[in-house]
């Protein structure tokens, strides 16, 4: 049974591109989140918003880096 981009399931490929899926999405909700708590500085002067787009920003780079260390464990893995 094919998957819907053409690749079996179980090969790199297939899970490859979940895997860029998941960062895009993950990008793409931490880049709202960050715009959103800007708008909503810019209209209250509040500093606990920026202080909020920091640990956004923090914990993203944390969680990227995270999986990047997972997806090089699982190459190298897959390498052996």
């Amino acid at each position: 049974m094919t998957a819907r981009l053409g690749c079996p399931p179980n090969e790199p490929s297939y899970t490859r591109q979940r895997f860029v899926v998941l960062v895009r999405l993950l990008l793409f909700l931490a880049l709202a989140t960050i715009v959103v708590a800007t708008v909503m500085y810019l209209f209250k002067r509040d500093r606990r918003y920026l202080r909020f787009i920091w640990q956004v920003i923090k914990y993203t780079i944390l969680l990227l880096a995270g999986v990047l260390v997972f997806y090089a464990f699982e190459r190298l893995l897959l390498m052996a």
